[in-house]
């Protein structure tokens, strides 16, 4: 039988379990089981770079990766973490779902799901479900648990397919090389970016920015999320974000200033939120409120 965890942006509640009654259990664990045997099949392993995206039957590896929050203490000790309750935590505040086993060896494997908003079912609005010939309302808190593991964990071994997903759940930057001015300039050249003087960028690109530039090429966010988007986000947050309409395209502008630029990469790569409860907006690596 799998206990099932979620590993939360909360400090104070980094690792909380969900209590379930024995059938849900059962079916929970039958639910489960499939989704590890699959991340589980015959599959090349590739030593993760930052550069390859893995083929279908390949997955990526990181053979010495920092469990900070050591998710892996959980799985033998499940009553040792507080239960996940909607009264003192914010489901927003979940990252990620996950449950374990302990190998033949001893070894502890976690296996790992992002998780998002979308997966919430909240009592803010109105959410029915289908039940004997008839809809019935849902009533309190509750989660849709997906239908795949995004990631595998075990021991400082880290496996797992899409970089998006993995970077949702823990922070990658330490793992990835700095951008090249070569890569600097191809960033500068995309089609959804303008850049008055890639040679200016270049040049006040410290070892953050370009580890940032990196990060969010890998991302691909830029590729996802369309300028109307953007904006409305930004705005939310005070981002100082700049368009420009170059040959009938919508382009993000990048600042020419350290600072701004500093501030616009940071909103790229996704290190802001918004408290749930007190409405406040944070910096996540470091729980800075924001101006």
């Amino acid at each position: 039988m799998y206990t099932l965890f979620a590993y939360t942006r909360d400090p104070a509640q980094r690792i909380v379990r969900f209590a379930v009654d024995n059938n849900v259990q059962k079916s929970l664990t039958a639910f489960l089981t499939p989704q590890i045997e699959f991340f589980n099949r015959d599959r090349e392993s590739v030593p993760f770079d930052g550069k390859y995206k893995p083929d279908d039957g390949e997955l990526l590896v990181i053979e010495e990766f920092e469990d900070l929050d050591n998710l892996a203490s959980a799985i033998p000790a499940p009553l040792s973490f507080p239960i996940a309750d909607p009264s003192t935590l914010s489901f927003d505040q979940i990252r990620a779902l996950f449950i374990g086993e302990t190998n033949a060896d001893g070894t502890i494997s976690v296996y790992i799901q992002n998780f998002d908003r979308r997966k919430l079912i909240t009592d803010s609005g109105f959410s029915i479900f289908h039940s004997k010939d008839t809809y019935k309302k849902i009533e309190g808190t509750g989660l849709t648990i997906d239908t795949k593991i995004s990631a595998k964990l075990t021991g400082t071994k880290l496996e797992f397919y899409s970089f998006f997903l993995v970077s949702r759940i823990f922070d990658m930057s330490s793992y990835f090389q700095e951008a090249t001015d070569a890569d600097i300039d191809e960033f500068a050249g995309l089609p959804q970016i303008s850049v008055a003087d890639h040679a200016s960028l270049i040049d006040i690109s410290d070892s953050w920015i370009r580890k940032k530039f990196w990060l969010i090429r890998q991302s691909g966010i830029l590729d996802r999320v369309p300028p109307a988007d953007i904006k409305a986000i930004a705005a939310e947050f005070s981002i100082p974000v700049a368009f420009e309409t170059v040959d009938g395209v919508e382009k993000l502008k990048l600042p020419e200033t350290k600072k701004e630029l500093k501030a616009v990469l940071r909103f790229l790569d996704e290190d802001y939120y918004k408290s749930p409860l007190s409405k406040t907006n944070f910096i996540t690596n470091s729980k800075r409120a924001v101006a």
